[in-house]
């Protein structure tokens, strides 16, 4: 993460040879984007879409994210697809009792 004044934030992520960054100033955006062009070849995707098994939603409402094209190849690696689906992944009634050790 990089900080200027005026509250400017440039966040940066790498795993492996996958990079994502976000900025809350666009003149940032564009100043390291050109500057990592110049080292390295370089794909712009555009917005993020997934990265790393998580799907990524933005709009003007906000950034949504999710797991569930991951979800669905789990189930289907162990035969679940056709499974019952809940809202909550606990029934709401449970009462879960604290370990006595």
């Amino acid at each position: 993460m990089k900080t200027e004044d005026g509250g400017k934030i440039l966040i940066v992520s790498l795993y492996v040879d996958d990079l994502i960054f976000t900025s809350n100033d666009e003149s940032m955006l564009v100043k390291f984007k050109n500057s990592i062009k110049l080292e390295f070849d370089m794909t712009d995707s555009g917005k993020m879409k997934y990265f790393l098994g998580v799907e990524v939603l933005q709009n003007s409402e906000g950034i949504y994210i999710s797991q569930r094209k991951y979800a669905k190849e789990v189930l289907e690696r162990f035969g679940m697809e056709k499974s019952n689906s809940v809202k909550n992944p606990i029934v709401p009634s449970v009462r879960l009792m604290k370990d006595e050790e």
